[in-house]
């Protein structure tokens, strides 16, 4: 498929209020955008709601799922109301060099796409998208503290695992808010930078400690990283909220057995700031897809 999408048919499946945005912006670049799987569409958008995804991806060079990605069963996320899920048989669908984006696939879908010849473009973890979209996670994070704490953040200890895009985000937010902020992480390097912006380095090894001294935990680390032995040396009063994409790094079996107040919690710009979220997907996404359609196949 050459560069460019002025000739392109794109479907856009599932999603939200964000993805509303983007199928607008696509709209202007794009020969038709078709949608399936998503609500409260304006009826000014220029976007023509259908009734199946058979429909939706009928002649479409481009499918675009949301930024939560196809999950391991092939669930894809909608306000719609209905169920749409995708296996490997989704792609021999596709026209020859289509191109699927979604914010993850699983790798049993992505060698499903490679058999059929179909680009697959994983735009989650895009620095154009995932930069931005650390500010409104952070923002959320710390709204969600507020609300399930008695306390203030100002004067409480709030432990960071990792120090990645997000958890940048959310120590600098912490710390002028009052927090003491304790960043434990393996990399020596991101526990100098946390030094610098003001916090406490402490190596992730030394997490059964550290974990004694917190009021709330913010976990941003995709791995088991606060397992049922770690829990054990947690005070029972300390709030727990998990940053990190599923499956999580937090034994939230050990945490109901010790009585903690933990959740994951996923998607936070798409439900404490919809709008700046969908913009920043507007903004990058279509240039992101323009780039992997003129990729060689």
């Amino acid at each position: 498929m050459a560069g460019g999408l002025a000739g392109v048919g794109i479907a856009v499946v599932g999603g939200d209020e964000r993805q509303i945005m983007v199928a607008q912006a696509l709209a202007k670049r794009a020969a038709w955008v078709k949608t399936y799987g998503l609500a409260n569409i304006p009826p000014d958008a220029a976007l023509f709601p259908v009734a199946s995804l058979a429909e939706a991806i009928d002649g479409a060079g481009v499918t675009v799922f949301p930024i939560g990605g196809v999950s391991a069963e092939g669930i894809v996320g909608s306000n719609a109301g209905v169920e749409i899920r995708i296996g490997p048989e989704f792609f021999a669908r596709l026209p020859a060099s289509a191109v699927v984006a979604a914010g993850s696939l699983p790798r049993r879908l992505k060698e499903a796409a490679a058999a059929h010849g179909v680009k697959v473009l994983e735009y989650a973890e895009r620095d154009e998208i995932a930069l931005p979209n650390a500010i409104p996670t952070a923002e959320g994070a710390i709204q969600l503290a507020m609300e399930h704490t008695p306390f203030t953040i100002d004067g409480s200890t709030c432990l960071v695992l990792g120090y990645g895009r997000v958890a940048r985000a959310l120590v600098k937010r912490l710390l002028a808010l009052g927090a003491r902020v304790i960043v434990a992480a393996r990399n020596p390097r991101q526990l100098e930078e946390a030094e610098t912006a003001g916090a406490l380095g402490k190596a992730l090894s030394m997490l059964e400690e550290e974990i004694r001294k917190a009021d709330i935990v913010f976990n941003t680390i995709p791995a088991p990283v606060l397992t049922a032995g770690i829990l054990e040396k947690a005070p029972s009063r300390v709030l727990i909220i998990d940053l990190a994409s599923a499956p999580w790094g937090t034994d939230f079996d050990a945490v109901a057995r010790r009585g903690i107040k933990a959740f994951p919690a996923p998607g936070l710009p798409g439900k404490v700031a919809p709008y700046t979220a969908g913009k920043i997907l507007a903004t990058h996404l279509p240039g992101l897809i323009e780039e992997a359609c003129a990729r060689p196949d």
